[in-house]
C-alpha cells in the first residue's frame, strides 16, 4: 500500500543544538514492494495506452524491481518502434 502524506520532511538548524521543521513537502509511505510494482505497471499502462492482462500483471509483480523496470522500458521502446 502506498499512502500520500503532507508532512515535515526537511529541518532547519536554529541555534547551536536545536532543529525545527522547515516546511511541509509531499512524500509517500510505502508498506510493501508489490504496491510499488503495481504502481509502476499502472504508470506504464497509462503512458502507453495499453491494458495488460491480469496474468501478465501478476507475472510482472513477481519480478525484482530492477528487472521489472528494464522489462517495461524494453516493452515501451518496442511499442514506439512498431507505431512508426
Amino acid at each position: 500500500m502506498i499512502e500520500h502524506h503532507q508532512g515535515y520532511t526537511t529541518i532547519k538548524r536554529y541555534g547551536w543544538n536545536s532543529f525545527r521543521p522547515a516546511g511541509k513537502h509531499p512524500f509517500k509511505m510505502i508498506y510493501n514492494a508489490r504496491a510499488v510494482k503495481y504502481d509502476l505497471i499502472q504508470q506504464f499502462e497509462s503512458s502507453t495506452g495499453i491494458i495488460l492482462p491480469s496474468g501478465v500483471k501478476s507475472n510482472l509483480c513477481t519480478q525484482s524491481v530492477p528487472f521489472l523496470g528494464r522489462e517495461l522500458a524494453v516493452m515501451k521502446l518496442q511499442i514506439k518502434e512498431n507505431r512508426k
